[in-house]
């Protein structure tokens, strides 16, 4: 039967009636179960129950549902038989009643059960969900050196108890919609009021309903559909699988979306410099976290420009380097068949293919594989005199320093391959055009109306305190303004601090 049908039809008063519908609606589905049965002491309290089969607890089933009204010695079939049983007979918590039938169907498919009835053509849904789902656990992409070691999950309500215990607060909200025609995805909108942007929560509003899709696998949907600069390889908004990174990101003013059946949570806005923090930054001391911030940023610098410099300068500016190092750089391309750029693109595109191999084998292969791969063809590769030593090098060093941001992995591959173009072509001033074009591509996106470098382009010594460096904590005391207007305190100083203390103190003994 066709879901517009569906929708059209209603449920009668006549029990029966009922189940051959939900019969029809299923056809030979065998996982949907219908259980009918009545009270022992009155045959006319007629009363059916639909679940479906590996969804649902059968403890709560069979002890709270179908043992209590079967059992009961009181009730009699009358008008108000439905609030009797949701008020005095069983003993779920959650009890509410429906009408229609495609709110019915949504609620049996999403593990609850349906109690029909005879005589009444409204239901009762019971919370009755009882599935296996994965234990709490780090996340394998985001692990920590010290800190929380706990990590989203797949089911919704756990994920949103998760980040309740990090925000025991009554102005964290929780919004519920449901995306997704055919999976009926329920979503999250997470924010602090009187924290978060209103005019952020209201856009995440408008762009989640103006998702119109099928489907609702992973936050990935809809990330590519309500991202600001859809054709860009740079993104918008942020993922992690970290409770703690949620939390730290929603007492900042920022709004978060989490999805029923994955993990991953966004988190909106997202601004450039976030590729360079981690969670590692702020569980050790400021000044490890500062270094190893200045470290990604290093290594971000150095795997995009590395290739396209050293192509630049043995291509049209050797007259910039030294006569030794320039007469060894001959003498290894002594033999060779292709050109440096050819080299360079073979072997970037080698070190990728090795790479997603080993992502892609068991952990305990991955790694043996990415390094026995990479040393056997680098050095069957240069026996063969198909590159040369120094190439080699340099796509090795700047392959280990790609992955310090595994993040930016789709623009560093793309940017690094568009730029070894421009500087086989105009030596240095390509390679200048290239960063100048990435500079302008930056600066042109905006993340919800906010510009992607906000917090690189603040002269405040407040907003700059958690970009290039990590202050401690007790000199962050006010939150970021660009993200939101609203309550920017985020600690008193400590000499503030003391100095009300000792001020009602002395009001005291006075």
């Amino acid at each position: 039967m066709e879901p517009q049908k569906i929708k059209r039809r209603r449920l009668t008063a006549g029990l029966d009636e009922n189940i051959a519908l939900l019969k029809e609606i299923f056809g030979q589905d065998t996982t949907i179960k219908i259980r009918v049965f009545e009270n022992q002491k009155n045959p006319r309290v007629r009363c059916c129950i639909v679940f479906v089969d590996g969804m649902i607890n059968n403890v709560l089933i069979n002890e709270h549902i179908i043992e209590p009204i079967m059992l009961n010695k009181f009730l009699h079939k009358t008008d108000h038989l439905l609030t009797d049983l949701r008020e005095k007979v069983l003993f779920t918590n959650d009890i509410f009643p429906l009408r229609e039938i495609d709110a019915m169907m949504s609620e049996l498919l999403s593990g609850n059960t349906l109690l029909l009835a005879d005589g009444f053509s409204e239901v009762l849904v019971l919370s009755t969900r009882g599935w296996s789902i994965r234990s709490i656990s780090e996340p394998a992409a985001e692990k920590v050196l010290q800190g929380p070691r706990e990590g989203f999950t797949e089911a919704l309500i756990i994920n949103l108890s998760l980040l309740r215990r990090k925000i025991c607060s009554p102005d964290l909200q929780y919004e519920f919609m449901t995306v997704g025609r055919q999976s009926g995805t329920k979503i999250a909108l997470a924010y602090i009021k009187g924290i978060a942007n209103e005019r952020i929560v209201k856009e995440m509003k408008r762009r989640l309903k103006r998702v119109d899709i099928d489907s609702i696998l992973d936050t990935n949907y809809i990330e590519e559909i309500i991202k600001d600069a859809p054709n860009s390889p740079f993104k918008t908004t942020g993922s992690t699988e970290r409770p703690d990174i949620v939390a730290a990101k929603l007492f900042e003013g920022r709004v978060a979306v989490l999805v029923d059946g994955t993990p991953v949570v966004l988190t909106a806005p997202f601004f450039f410099i976030e590729y360079f923090q981690s969670n590692d930054d702020y569980y050790s001391n400021f000044y490890v976290g500062t270094f190893g911030r200045w470290l990604r940023i290093l290594g971000f610098c150095m795997t995009l420009s590395l290739p396209a410099v050293y192509l630049a300068l043995v291509t049209f500016h050797q007259d910039l380097l030294p006569t030794r190092f320039l007469l060894n750089l001959s003498e290894a391309r002594l033999g060779l068949p292709f050109p440096t750029l050819f080299e360079m693109i073979l072997l970037i595109l080698v070190f990728e293919l090795i790479r997603e191999g080993g992502s892609k084998v068991p952990a305990n292969f991955g790694q043996t594989l990415s390094i026995v791969g990479g040393l056997v063809l680098g050095q069957a590769a240069v026996e063969a005199k198909l590159v040369s030593i120094p190439v080699v090098i340099i796509i090795a060093f700047t392959g280990v320093t790609g992955l310090m941001i595994p993040q930016l992995k789709s623009p560093i591959i793309f940017m690094r391959l568009a730029w070894l173009i421009l500087a086989s072509v105009l030596g240095f001033p390509g390679f200048m055009l290239g960063v100048i074009a990435l500079l302008i591509h930056l600066s042109s996106l905006k993340t919800f109306g906010i510009p992607y470098t906000s917090s690189l382009s603040k002269t405040f010594a407040e907003e700059c305190q958690d970009t290039f460096i990590r202050s401690p904590w007790r000199r962050m005391l006010v939150r970021p303004s660009y993200i939101s207007p609203y309550n920017h305190t985020r600690q008193v100083p400590q000499e503030k601090s003391q100095g009300n203390v000792k001020e009602k103190a002395e009001a005291k003994e006075r």
